[in-house]
């Protein structure tokens, strides 16, 4: 948890974007910049950490003793004497008594307010962990996003400088009209796609800038992808028992649940009061000074009800433990095999479509300004190519995407 704080500050001292991004209508950021700023400013975040603070206060009340109680008497009538006759020759008495808890109950009381602050930052860091994992899901869409609506643009221009053509040429009943009606039916469904990529990007773009509180349009700067080499399934199962804070989470509630069982024991155990008293004309003599001291008999009620009751939440937090246990072995495992054939999918789509293709891709359609191509020829090459771009960008970002959610089953980078 300590790699948490680090790199919370870290990342908040390091970027330069803090003071001016609000006031920009586009920015352009790393992925470490845009995480910097979500650690800043992200309004979820800044509220589970006012939650630590208040678990911390509360832990800092559990430390306090018990105030000693101040009580009073004084005369108030009588038939014999005047009204308020607390003077030298009258009636007064006062008293102090202080509770004291016996059987630890403080030392178990303060234990479990410790581990409420420590449930409180587990927290925190289980939240950082979610929303930094959307971050970077929709840091990646845009990307990818963008990537291929710059292809999509290129083919759209390029085809859109044949339909031209086209319209003239069927102008002059060199073409028929049908071929011209056929390309503009091809653009039309190239911008369909198109549309539904950008409505994706929007999506994203809306979530990265709630997610960094910011209107600034985000464009994400692209980083090389990671190599799985060395990653093996063990390591990472071991590693996932060690850093999710999820996991952390429920062991720090059967830790509670243990301390409260401990504290709930203490409690059958009675308090006692002792406390100190002046009576000056009450009592038997005047001038009366006294000693006292005051405790319950556990004669019918010893706490027995909430003690079993306690016994019974901490089988039921070890199953819920030994279950997150289980499930998160589960995740790891798939995301695991998520990412292996992602990464086998992108290597075999890196070999059939190679660097290669855009300049086949050109060249067929130069070949078809000069007539030595159908039509059908080259829409069936035009779709067959587009199809091929959405493909492998979808890869890619499949296989990007499987490493960020490996990274999140796991609970720790790579």
């Amino acid at each position: 948890m300590k790699n948490y704080i680090v790199l919370f500050f870290s990342l908040t001292l390091s970027c330069p974007l803090f003071a001016q991004i609000k006031d920009k209508d586009s920015v352009r950021v790393s992925l470490t910049q845009a995480e910097a700023l979500f650690l800043k400013s992200n309004l979820t975040l800044l509220a589970s950490q006012y939650r630590v603070s208040a678990a911390e206060a509360v832990e800092m009340q559990a430390r306090l003793y018990n105030n000693p109680v101040l009580s009073a008497e004084l005369a108030a009538y009588s038939n014999s004497r005047k009204w308020f006759d607390v003077g030298m020759y009258g009636q007064k008495s006062f008293g102090i008594d202080q509770l004291i808890t016996l059987a630890g109950k403080r030392n178990k009381s303060l234990l479990l307010a410790k581990e409420h602050t420590n449930q409180a930052r587990l927290g925190f860091y289980e939240l950082m962990r979610t929303l930094k994992y959307e971050l970077r899901q929709n840091f990646y869409t845009v990307i990818y996003a963008n990537e291929l609506l710059e292809k999509f643009d290129d083919q759209m221009q390029l085809l859109q400088t044949i339909i031209d053509a086209y319209d003239v040429q069927a102008a002059k009943k060199n073409v028929p009209l049908k071929d011209a009606v056929r390309l503009k039916t091809e653009y039309i469904q190239l911008s369909a796609d198109r549309n539904a990529i950008v409505m994706e990007s929007i999506a994203a773009q809306q979530i990265l800038q709630l997610l960094m509180d910011t209107t600034a349009t985000i464009i994400p700067l692209k980083e090389p992808s990671p190599e799985r080499d060395g990653l093996v399934l063990p390591g990472l199962l071991e590693k996932a028992q060690q850093s999710r804070s999820d996991l952390r989470l429920q062991e720090s509630l059967l830790k509670e649940e243990e301390l409260n069982y401990k504290y709930q024991k203490a409690l059958a155990v009675p308090d006692i009061t002792i406390g100190a008293g002046y009576d000056q004309s009450g009592s038997y003599v005047n001038n009366f000074y006294s000693l006292r001291a005051a405790i319950n008999l556990p004669l019918f009620n010893r706490n027995q009800g909430n003690i079993k009751a306690a016994g019974w939440q901490i089988k039921t937090a070890e199953l819920v433990r030994d279950y997150k246990q289980n499930e998160i072995a589960a995740q790891v495992m798939a995301s695991f095999n998520k990412l292996t054939e992602a990464e086998r999918e992108y290597q075999v789509s890196q070999e059939s479509f190679n660097k290669d293709f855009p300049e086949v891709n050109r060249s067929v359609i130069e070949n078809f300004n000069k007539g030595n191509i159908s039509l059908l020829e080259f829409i069936d090459f035009f779709e067959n190519y587009n199809s091929a771009i959405r493909q492998v960008n979808q890869l890619q970002k499949q296989r990007r995407l499987a490493w960020e959610e490996l990274e999140y089953a796991v609970g720790a980078a790579l």
